[in-house]
């Protein structure tokens, strides 16, 4: 069995767990986009609850309902920190998973070189088997 039938399934291997760390790094780039819109959102939200509190003021409101605005607020902040915090996270995520995808690229890479070396090298040979049958067939003295 020649070098590149044994490389062959090696490098297989390496395509597949390639393609499976891609998927994984696309899966991590959806969770990032994913989060970094749920925190506009969020975002988007407390600054419109800003607007129609400072509106709602200028127009003169009892304290109950400001302090009931203000503590609204207050939450709104402190899911906003907890959506900066999941952010984070699936960036960090999406970091690691991209150093692993170009390992595992790398790794794939460089069996497929190895194997197309292999391939050729076999190749070459045979063509020099070939050509030498050919050179002893035409240098065989005929019999006539």
């Amino acid at each position: 069995m020649g070098k590149s039938k044994r490389m062959g399934p090696i490098a297989d291997l390496a395509r597949e767990s390639e393609r499976a760390a891609a998927k994984a790094l696309g899966q991590a780039l959806k969770q990032v986009e994913e989060a970094e819109q749920q925190l506009q959102q969020l975002l988007e939200y407390q600054a419109d609850y800003q607007r129609r509190l400072s509106e709602s003021a200028s127009q003169g409101m009892n304290a109950q309902t400001l302090l009931e605005y203000r503590e609204f607020i207050t939450k709104l902040g402190l899911a906003i920190e907890q959506q900066e915090q999941v952010v984070a996270r699936a960036r960090s995520e999406l970091g690691e998973r991209k150093r692993y995808w170009f390992a595992k690229r790398g790794r794939s890479k460089a069996l497929d070189a190895v194997l197309d070396k292999y391939i050729k090298d076999e190749q070459k040979a045979l063509e020099r088997r070939e050509q030498l049958e050919h050179d002893d067939r035409n240098n065989r003295p005929r019999s006539g």
